[in-house]
């Protein structure tokens, strides 16, 4: 199923085919009430309430933090410096790394380091820092980034090997044809990965966390090579090993955690990827990766107890697809569905696609920046800033559910929640989502939190991280009604009760 065609210039726009292309409603009437007992409903509102529980010593998985993309659109990001706009260059980074608060930069590996091979002996890079050009763009994001928030982490993926080292001697995938890495080239793709994690580290940024391959299980046409289970595993294991003795002979070098399968699909990355992957390389693998497009069932749990106690991450997801919704607010609460249903599944750490995008009207990206002009933060950007506010890695995904009129399965719009408990004890953080085009009553009950109050605060098409009123957790349920597409983080500050 294509998503998106990318291009090496900055300044093609990416073709995207919708899975969702369905129309919109318009929004209906609301009105946000906090203690809404004895006012009138909402034109739309849902009879009956919907039941949100949070389970405050039921706890899960760690929560390991949030992140996003640095991926196709480098240059773009950097434009405005390239314009002489140093202060609006700066104002950009500032709403990507300091006024969110994220942990992983996913960074892409291009393909045009190496036009020809070096020379025959993967052993000894010959690589020249002009092979690196492009890297300028992402070298300036990534000191962006640690400038704001020194604990940044960079998780980078190979997209493709360079055409030579392709079976369609092309960047592309092939689609159906299925470019793939010619037999006897494995250590050349590792002297290609370690060459950028060389020239990284020698200009002041480490990569701390490294995938071989992007959704090897799907036969693209954008840059992509494809690699069935077994092929993915047994380079895995090659590539691996020679980046480990690669550390041991360059100690300035290390080697970074590696990451896979990164597949498009939970599911099959979980049943047909991860098996040999384990088999062959299990001594190797550090964190199990994925995306999360073929959103089939319960797909988390499965993968959580195929990763047989390794962290679970998932490392891209966006909306596909046009979204004319105003600021794309039906897009930023899809952004929360697929957040919630990952942590409540298992996972450690969840990445957001793009940081921008170019204007226009898919829901890939947080940030839309028209070349060296002007940019504006999406609705999709002030949501996951606001799931973001209130975590911090060390946190605990705790136990939380929904019942009611607004219940739903997978995937499916509805009351989607997600609660956190801190690393002390003393806060509770839950994120409620309205993904759904009319308004809903919710009543929120937290089970073992303490009297403490409970601050609030939503997002919707017309409100901005905006602050409700506290109410006492004492004096029982908490009393909500959220607008359609509307996004509610709930803070409690008591201590808890075991």
């Amino acid at each position: 199923m294509p998503r998106r065609r990318v291009y090496s210039s900055d300044s093609t726009l990416p073709e995207c085919v919708s899975r969702n292309n369905m129309a919109l409603n318009p929004f209906l009437p609301f009105l946000f009430v906090l203690g809404a007992a004895g006012l009138a409903a909402p034109v739309g509102l849902q009879a009956a309430p919907t039941q949100v529980t949070v389970e405050v010593s039921k706890a899960l998985q760690s929560f390991d933090g949030l992140g996003c993309g640095a991926i196709f659109y480098e240059g773009h990001m950097t434009s405005l410096a390239a314009r002489n706009k140093p202060e609006e260059q700066e104002k950009l980074y500032d709403a990507m790394f300091k006024e969110v608060r994220t942990d992983y930069l996913h960074l892409y590996i291009r393909h045009d380091h190496e036009p020809q091979n070096d020379n025959a002996d993967p052993w000894t890079p010959a690589f020249k820092s002009g092979d690196f050009k492009y890297c300028e763009h992402t070298l300036a994001i990534c000191k962006a980034a640690l400038q704001r928030q020194p604990q940044m982490k960079f998780y980078a993926t190979l997209y493709t090997p360079p055409a030579w080292m392709k079976t369609n001697d092309d960047v592309s995938g092939g689609g159906a044809q299925k470019g793939t890495l010619k037999k006897g080239l494995e250590l050349e793709l590792g002297e290609y990965l370690w060459a950028f994690l060389d020239h990284m580290k020698r200009n002041g940024v480490e990569m701390h966390y490294l995938s071989i391959a992007n959704e090897p299980d799907w036969p693209h046409t954008q840059p992509s090579y494809f690699l069935d289970p077994d092929q993915h595993a047994a380079l895995f294991a090659k590539v691996a090993d020679y980046l480990t003795e690669m550390a041991k002979r360059h100690p300035e070098v290390p080697r970074p955690k590696l990451v896979g399968p990164n597949g498009l699909s939970v599911i099959d990355g979980a049943e047909h990827y991860l098996p040999p992957l384990l088999r062959k390389a299990g001594n190797q693998l550090d964190i199990v990766g994925t995306h999360d497009y073929d959103r089939r069932g319960d797909r988390w749990k499965t993968l959580t107890k195929a990763a047989k106690g390794r962290p679970v991450w998932g490392t891209e997801w966006c909306v596909n697809g046009p979204d004319d919704s105003p600021g794309q607010i039906r897009s930023a609460t899809e952004f929360w569905l697929a957040m919630s249903e990952a942590f409540n599944g298992g996972a450690n750490v969840w990445m957001a696609y793009d940081w921008v995008y170019p204007p226009r009207q898919g829901g890939e990206a947080l940030i839309h920046l028209k070349w060296g002009e002007s940019w504006e933060p999406t609705r999709i950007y002030h949501g996951f800033r606001q799931f973001a506010s209130k975590l911090e890695p060390g946190m605990t995904v705790v136990s939380s559910s929904v019942s009611g009129a607004g219940a739903s399965g997978f995937s499916k719009p509805g009351v989607k929640a997600c609660a956190f408990r801190s690393k002390e004890g003393k806060r509770v953080v839950l994120n409620v989502a309205n993904v759904q085009d009319q308004p809903v009553e919710l009543v929120v009950n937290f089970r073992g939190a303490g009297d403490g109050p409970a601050g609030a605060w939503l997002t919707s098409g017309t409100d901005t991280l905006s602050p409700l009123p506290a109410q006492p957790a004492k004096s029982g349920p908490l009393k909500f009604t959220l607008p359609p597409r509307g996004m509610l983080t709930v803070e409690t500050g008591a201590a808890i009760t075991r």
